[in-house]
């Protein structure tokens, strides 16, 4: 970084031999956070980790980030409210940019009608991969389980269709409840597994808005086809039960891993010689991987 915050304009050089890789995302109260649930650190983190994720699908390092927030208009008096939130949120994005040694260059706070939180990230890479790229005969790769981040969601909300889930999903203190609910509110960014995948991968996204219409975006982009086996889908055994309690109330027995979405897992498409090597690489990174489909 030659110039960040402080200036009209933030600087950067890239690494020699790197291409520079944007991405941008905003989160807005009441569509992709809800305060009444959650706390505005997870707010902060799940902006920054978005656009994380977003990176490492094109196998991108992470470099930098700027944030744009808006702030919601009250009377002078809620002013010390606002503040303890934005600096909340701030905190939030900061833990997970120490972690993935990201720098603050630059932003902008507005007033607005409620809190939004509009990320730029920029990363590098080699060869950045993209949607296009896959192949017929091409096999899918799935890293990092689906279905948690929905299911996460409809347990904060106090969904009763997955209060059959074996009884387990009615305790929020349970474990396996912790961690979906974790997986909703402070995601984790597979830059590693994205970073480790570059160099086989043939194309990748990340799977944010559900593994289906991800799905669909690269066969798109790619101008193929697929079959996905369900039954490989990397599921944790509690969406499994909430899965099943939501077949039985006449829902489909995948909805929450196909179609719930903020996984921020990365699906990749592999020439079959290189799948070894690409899953090879995932597990070194400490992230589950499975082939689903082709």
């Amino acid at each position: 970084m030659i110039a960040g915050p402080g200036d009209d304009c933030a600087v950067l050089q890239p690494r020699k031999g790197t291409r520079l890789v944007a991405t941008t995302d905003a989160l807005v109260e009441g569509v992709h956070f809800d305060l009444s649930v959650s706390r505005a650190e997870d707010a902060g983190h799940k902006a920054l980790a978005a656009n994380l994720s977003d990176l490492a699908a094109a196998g991108a390092r992470p470099r930098w980030f700027l944030c744009a927030l808006g702030v919601p208009r009250v009377p002078r008096s809620l002013w010390p409210v606002l503040l303890g939130t934005a600096r909340a949120l701030g905190s939030g994005m900061a833990r997970l940019a120490r972690a993935q040694r990201i720098a603050l260059v630059g932003g902008n706070v507005t007033s607005a009608s409620g809190w939004s939180i509009t990320i730029t990230a920029l990363g590098e890479a080699r060869t950045p991969l993209s949607r296009r790229g896959a192949k017929p005969g091409d096999v899918l790769v799935l890293a990092g389980a689906v279905g948690s981040a929905a299911l996460g969601l409809r347990l904060l909300r106090g969904d009763p269709a997955v209060r059959d889930a074996g009884g387990e999903a009615e305790n929020l203190a349970t474990g396996a409840a912790r961690a979906a609910i974790g997986a909703q509110l402070r995601p984790r960014p597979l830059v590693a597994a994205g970073l480790a995948a570059a160099p086989f991968a043939a194309a990748a996204i990340d799977v944010s808005d559900g593994l289906l219409k991800d799905l669909s975006h690269l066969l798109r982009a790619s101008r193929c086809g697929a079959e996905v086996d369900c039954a490989r889908l990397l599921r944790s055994p509690l969406v499994r039960k909430a899965e099943a309690a939501l077949a039985r109330a006449g829902k489909h027995r995948y909805a929450l891993s196909l179609a719930g979405g903020e996984d921020y897992a990365l699906l990749f498409a592999v020439r079959e010689a290189r799948l070894r090597g690409l899953l090879a690489a995932l597990r070194k990174t400490g992230v589950a991987a499975r082939a689903i489909g082709r």
